[in-house]
């Protein structure tokens, strides 16, 4: 991928830690790094220890299989408001759908399985037209660092989320209520899902890190953006890092992590475990 603003191809590494934390015994959370599809997503699933887990992880075999299976061809690319066009953006909300409608079916024909549903945060990047496009639904959060600050790049669909943006509710009042884990929308509670997407351009030196509640439930965005930056591009330690910390703060529910570094090429690139691909 070429970066539009610094000319020089990008290497995306990736790295995810999940852990279920120190209230719960079973995780239902999942996680997906598909560095041959440039995909990469979260899902935090609801509804009890079995509904929860097939949720989560039918959501994102469903998102994997869904991009192997649309062609570009097919599509119309989705233009946003900056003018940025993007195909991928298009084809990660119909996963979204098809997703929905997955978990929806699987709730339907297995009674123990009856109300479940997961939230989801996804980013595909797009070489073709120098984007990644961001995709969410719930509470599931995607954050990018960038030229040490750090920015929420989605929005929660919860209750108090739609307070503030009313605003009838102040953003600080947020952490202390007891309505902030109602969702306004999950994938697989209803026939219809609105999926969020966000376009942007990454640059060399971008993370993106993706986290279910039990991370920034417990984690501030600042602690987000100290963890990367002291552990000077080793991702996988970041998300170490990160689990720790949410589980020295309590561990209340099941958290996962996903960091995806974009590196310029040209440039010496930390050396992992973790998936890197040139794009």
């Amino acid at each position: 991928m070429e970066s539009s603003e610094q000319g020089r191809p990008l290497a995306v590494r990736a790295a995810v830690r999940t852990d279920p934390g120190r209230v719960r015994r079973s995780n239902e959370d999942a996680s997906g790094c598909f560095p041959d599809l440039l995909l990469f997503a979260v899902a935090d699933g609801m509804g009890g220890h079995a509904g929860g887990q097939v949720a989560s992880a039918l959501t994102i075999e469903t998102l994997r299989h869904s991009l192997l299976q649309v062609s570009d061809d097919d599509l119309t690319p989705i233009v946003d408001a900056n003018g940025n066009c993007s195909v991928s953006g298009r084809r990660l909300v119909i996963a979204l759908h098809e997703a929905n409608d997955q978990v929806l079916q699987a709730s339907h024909g297995r009674p123990e399985l009856h109300g479940m549903g997961t939230t989801v945060a996804a980013l595909l990047f797009e070489p073709a037209y120098d984007l990644v496009a961001v995709c969410h639904v719930g509470d599931s959060r995607v954050y990018r660092i960038r030229a040490e600050r750090i920015e929420q790049l989605t929005e929660d669909h919860t209750v108090v989320q739609q307070l503030v943006r009313e605003g009838k509710m102040a953003a600080e009042e947020v952490r202390a209520s007891p309505q902030r884990h109602m969702l306004t929308q999950a994938v697989g509670v209803e026939p219809l899902v609105s999926p969020a997407l966000r376009l942007e351009k990454p640059v060399a030196g971008d993370v993106f890190v993706i986290t279910s509640d039990g991370i920034h439930d417990q984690v501030e965005a600042s602690d987000i953006l100290a963890a990367v930056r002291e552990t000077v591009g080793d991702i996988e330690r970041a998300c170490e890092r990160l689990i720790a910390l949410a589980n020295e703060r309590g561990g209340k529910d099941n958290s996962t992590v996903l960091i995806v570094a974009c590196d310029s090429r040209s440039g010496p690139i930390p050396t992992t475990d973790d998936s890197t691909l040139a794009v």
